[in-house]
């Protein structure tokens, strides 16, 4: 297969050569038919001049007929082809003397040869046809084979006679075609030009991506590449960018599920260890089985939050958890969550107070409920005994305030994260570190948003703002 550098050289170069070769066929034409042009309007002038000269002497504007150096007899002299007159057929009767080269001289120099011939013999120094044009229109023009070689010509009647000047067809002969090498020559190193264009070019554009390839093995190989650099045209910035952008969220996700692994396993592994130890206790008949039964049932509730917390946060980012939009009353909601967690804040020495009146919302009431039971809980775990959690609700706004040790400010960007916050000091060991998570998924999901602040006098506030009814 191809690469992609070759498939650019080769098109980059294929383009070139088509471009010039269309160019040179094209500049053939036009440069045939404009030389053509230019020697056709010269022998016509010419003829013109000469035939108005012969019919009317001493007019010509300077222009002089001769013959071996004199000036010819007026037409009316018959005899053999001068041995100078170039094309001259042989028995051809030229009004010229014998043996004398007859030219057109002008300002200029030297012409045209000139042919003068009897209208009777016209046509056997030129094509069929010539000889009907002069009787019929006085002039002719045209391209003749004279002599074994192409010519241009150009007739005019005076009288009973003709005159024929004649030049060379350069575009047929030895001359056009070493312009014609020439011209090959050119277009041969214009082509070499272009191929070390088009590969300097196919290497610059290829280079970028090759480092991109690079760096997305380096990537799927697990390991975190360099930042590939922007260069190139402006969508290969744009892709180094995205791809820059692509790998650090890659590598933060690397390390969130690393951490999420460490930590998931401790958090199992840590209930599952007390449950068999109790287990072989009661086994071993070395602890009662009403104290083990407690444990057993304690470190279950920490396995069964644990694995509900997964798997709801595993289907909120599925987008599989079913999520109702309808009007719900945040401070019914709120007294709900003050129930359910009544018996653990009274077990942890945490006061729950509610306060607020009517707050409505347009939500998911079993939703909302669950991520403020998740609030809830966070701040019992961290307040200190004695402390209160305020619940403040409003319309479309739940707010729940601990005194607890705060959050650093450096980690409120983070604290939503999972696992990010499990370790805040003062509080039970028992929180797995996705309520936050669960918190703003959901919220999110019901179209509302989650923060978090510390308070002037010491602990966190975390607030849940959702769309009003």
């Amino acid at each position: 297969m191809r690469s992609l550098r070759t498939r650019l050289f080769l098109a980059i170069l294929g383009t070139v050569l088509i471009a010039v070769g269309a160019s040179l066929a094209l500049g053939v034409v036009l440069t045939k038919s404009a030389v053509r042009d230019t020697i056709r309007g010269d022998v016509e002038n010419q003829a013109d001049a000469i035939a108005a000269q012969l019919r009317h002497p001493g007019t010509g504007g300077g222009l002089q007929l001769q013959v071996g150096g004199a000036t010819p007899p007026p037409p009316a002299v018959a005899g053999a082809p001068p041995a100078g007159v170039k094309g001259a057929k042989p028995g051809v009767e030229t009004r010229a003397q014998a043996g004398g080269q007859l030219s057109f001289a002008g300002p200029a120099g030297e012409g045209a040869p000139v042919l003068i011939l009897p209208l009777s013999q016209i046509s056997r120094a030129l094509p069929d046809g010539a000889a009907s044009a002069l009787r019929s229109d006085g002039s002719a023009d045209g391209t003749a084979e004279i002599a074994g070689r192409s010519q241009i010509y150009a007739a005019r009647r005076v009288g009973s006679s003709a005159v024929v000047v004649t030049r060379p067809d350069v575009v047929s002969g030895d001359d056009f075609s070493r312009y014609l090498s020439a011209l090959l020559i050119a277009s041969g190193v214009a082509a070499l030009l272009a191929a070390a264009a088009a590969a300097l070019l196919s290497r610059r554009l290829t280079q970028p991506l090759r480092r991109l390839g690079h760096a997305a093995g380096e990537l799927a190989a697990g390991r975190r590449p360099e930042p590939v650099p922007r260069e190139g045209t402006a969508e290969l910035d744009e892709l180094a960018v995205a791809f820059n952008e692509m790998s650090e969220q890659l590598g933060l996700a690397r390390d969130a599920e690393r951490a999420v692994l460490l930590s998931v396993s401790h958090d199992l592994r840590t209930p599952l260890t007390s449950i068999r130890g109790y287990a072989e206790g009661i086994e071993d008949g070395t602890v009662e089985p009403r104290e083990a039964a407690a444990v057993v049932a304690r470190e279950s509730g920490r396995l069964e939050r644990l694995v509900g917390d997964l798997l709801a946060l595993a289907r909120l980012r599925q987008g599989v958890l079913e999520v109702r939009h309808e009007p719900v009353d945040l401070a019914a909601v709120a007294s709900e969550a003050e129930e359910r967690l009544r018996p653990r804040a009274r077990e942890a020495g945490v006061e729950v107070r509610v306060e607020g009146g009517e707050a409505p919302a347009l939500a998911d009431q079993g939703r909302v409920l669950q991520v403020l039971t998740n609030l809830l809980d966070n701040s019992i775990r961290v307040s200190p005994r004695g402390a209160t959690v305020t619940v403040a609700t409003a319309p479309g706004m739940l707010a729940v305030s601990d005194q607890g040790p705060g959050i650093p400010e450096a980690e409120i960007p983070q604290a939503f994260e999972r696992f990010h916050l499990r370790s805040r000091t003062g509080g039970s060991p028992d929180g797995a570190g996705l309520g936050l998570a669960i918190v703003r998924e959901l919220s999110e999901a019901m179209g509302g948003s989650a923060a978090v602040e510390n308070l002037p006098g010491g602990g966190a506030r975390f607030s849940v703002r959702l769309p009003l009814s």
